[in-house]
């Protein structure tokens, strides 16, 4: 059954005054037209992309655990010890830079969220730079500063080892594409001795320059000795090879190190005090969890680096109760957040960061050397 609603529910037959019996249609006024325009622009700027590097926190690693169902430092050779403990490599996520787009909506975003930082692209990699390029020199810095820290931790043991010149890059159509490999130890050229220091990759230089025809090099690769032969070209106009020589170590017996997808040098601090423990009996950190970073050389100099915020984030999220901080990203470091939550100690050089961890692992953490807040 059905029902008439009464009058007062049911709709007008009649029309307003002014209006015709059919519905008028409302014209858009200047003001909603110019929202419409308005909140079109905002979503399309949010989708062009942006000449910047997003700098996120990214994984962390404990350098006394397994990675990827390996050691990450693995010593052969030589006599070693168990390690056990906390002792957490920090790394940094990046998005964008050559052959990656960011859009505006991302930099706003990782503004917003404090834990990021955004950096024009041009303040890391010229306009020309390839992906190719980037990963390759992340790649190189990594394996420098294995080698830089691997050189420190002996230095800090007393181990000696021998300084010899090797190569760092070979050049894409050089002479030496597919006869020379980065990683190669130079001994020899035409018979001719190489001094492992700056004067030694000057008389390579000298005798590549000079050549009337084919250089004998003698080089150790892997472990292996071998001759090779290669003639300089002369096209470019000066005699060259097309190598990229640098100072390298021969350690007197074997560390690997199992990092694949990690690159760049700021690992070093924290490789250098894993090869330590290894080397050294009982536990370094007594347990305590553990976090730093920073860049090292052979000497044991720590050296800032980029990325110290998102890091301390990262250790911050992992449980680290200490934080390992290169005297020179001091004032990053004490602004970031996290770090109230963790006890940051400045470290200047290896030995300073191996006697504070010891320390730490003793229960003694009164006088360790300190990051003091930036002023108000």
């Amino acid at each position: 059954m059905s029902s008439t609603p009464p009058a007062a529910e049911r709709p007008s037959a009649d029309p307003a005054p002014g209006q015709s019996g059919a519905h008028r249609r409302r014209r858009p006024t200047a003001a909603g037209v110019s929202s419409i325009l308005l909140y079109a622009l905002v979503f399309a700027a949010a989708l062009i992309p942006v000449p910047y590097l997003l700098q996120m926190p990214g994984p962390v690693v404990n350098t006394l655990e397994p990675y990827e169902g390996q050691e990450l430092i693995a010593i052969s050779g030589t006599e070693t010890y168990e390690a056990q403990g906390q002792l957490d490599m920090l790394t940094v996520a990046v998005a964008g830079g050559p052959g990656r787009s960011v859009y505006a909506s991302n930099a706003l975003q990782s503004l917003v969220k404090g834990a990021e930082t955004v950096v024009p692209t041009e303040a890391f990699y010229p306009l020309e730079t390839t992906r190719e390029q980037v990963a390759d020199r992340n790649t190189a810095d990594m394996t420098s500063s294995q080698d830089e820290a691997t050189a420190a931790a002996l230095t800090e043991l007393g181990i000696s080892f021998d300084t010899v010149v090797g190569v760092s890059e070979v050049a894409e159509g050089a002479a030496a594409e597919g006869i020379l490999e980065p990683g190669d130890l130079l001994l020899s050229v035409d018979g001719a001795p190489v001094e492992g220091s700056a004067e030694g990759m000057a008389a390579v230089r000298e005798a590549v320059v000079s050549a009337e025809g084919p250089l004998i090099l003698t080089v150790d690769r892997a472990g292996e000795t071998a001759e090779v032969e290669v003639e300089p070209d002369s096209s470019g106009g000066e005699p060259a090879i097309g190598v990229v020589m640098g100072l390298a170590y021969s350690f007197p017996f074997e560390v690997d190190f199992t990092v694949e997808g990690i690159g760049g040098p700021s690992a070093g601090t924290i490789f250098a005090l894993t090869i330590i423990d290894k080397l050294t009996e009982g536990n370094l950190t007594g347990g305590e969890p553990i976090a730093g970073t920073g860049a090292i050389d052979a000497a044991g100099a720590v050296a800032p680096i980029g990325g110290a915020r998102q890091k301390v984030v990262a250790a911050a999220a992992s449980g680290a109760e200490f934080f390992l901080s290169p005297a020179g990203n001091c004032a990053e470091v004490m602004e970031a957040p996290g770090a109230e939550r963790m006890t940051v100690v400045r470290i200047d050089d290896l030995h300073q960061a191996r006697t504070a961890v010891e320390d730490i692992a003793a229960g003694e953490t009164g006088a360790l050397p300190s990051c003091e807040p930036s002023p108000a």
